[in-house]
């Protein structure tokens, strides 16, 4: 089975765009970094793209060219705009930015304006929720209102459809597909870890985080598709959704800091 990588990002790290917040600076990636990780997909001849290209051409029945490697940017940051919009346009990439609601026109968060140039440069633009709070935390009702807010805010920005979504922290459950279906989203840009089938469309996609202590070895190695050199990390992640399972995500979130959003 060939496969395709989908990467996740979160915020891109400057003086300009700092991680102010202490828990974000682990999934922070530098500016230095990310313009090397780009240099290095253009140089071995893959392209960026965007989520919603990949499930476009699975969706249709085409396998993805081997070349194509899906990348993805959660939160909203204002970073997105700064520094990942330039650095991908220069090499003709595209990327999918799940957005926040709550952090539209905020301080460290994209603005509206940011928005709308992002989505006429050919971005794809998803939701990441209203407030990110964990969806398996919520009533049904706060739930579905989480969706659809932040559906209907970025579709007034954007003027589009936005039907692709990521879950705040990784966290939902088959309510939270249920729900999504009925809301006409098409996909789900998830944080289980590891590959996806290049040939067979899906609902609910993986992906593979880039942090800030990602080298240029591991970049290489995520990209390449093989999911034999990275047992320690599907072993890892295995092993922190048990514990997640065990604790509930409520009391896990709290254990590591992270609250409710």
């Amino acid at each position: 089975m060939s496969r395709f990588a989908a990467l996740m990002y979160h915020r891109i790290h400057s003086a300009e765009t700092p991680a102010e917040v202490s828990r974000e600076r682990p999934w922070a990636v530098t500016l230095d970094d990310f313009e090397r990780q780009m240099d290095r997909l253009a140089a071995s001849g893959r392209v960026g793209v965007s989520m919603a290209q990949a499930h476009a051409e699975l969706s249709a029945g085409r396998t993805l060219p081997g070349t194509w490697v899906v990348l993805t940017f959660d939160d909203g940051n204002d970073s997105d705009h700064r520094h990942a919009l330039p650095v991908l346009a220069r090499h003709g990439f595209k990327a999918t930015f799940f957005v926040c609601g709550y952090r539209i026109d905020a301080h460290g968060g994209l603005s509206r304006a940011a928005l709308k140039e992002m989505h006429h440069a050919g971005m794809h633009i998803g939701s990441h929720a209203m407030t990110h709070r964990f969806l398996t935390t919520l009533s049904p009702r706060d739930e579905e209102d989480e969706l659809v807010r932040s559906k209907q805010l970025l579709e007034e920005i954007v003027s589009a459809p936005v039907d692709h979504f990521a879950p705040p922290g990784g966290r939902w459950s088959q309510r939270t597909a249920d729900t999504l279906r009925r809301l006409s989203y098409r996909a789900v840009s998830t944080s289980k870890f590891g590959y996806n089938d290049s040939s067979q469309a899906a609902f609910a996609y993986r992906r593979i985080p880039v942090i800030a202590t990602t080298s240029p070895q591991r970049f290489d190695t995520i990209v390449a598709g093989a999911p034999w050199r990275l047992w320690p990390s599907y072993a890892r992640a295995g092993t922190i959704g048990a514990i997640r399972r065990v604790l509930g995500d409520a009391t896990y979130a709290r254990l590591r800091g992270y609250g409710d959003a």
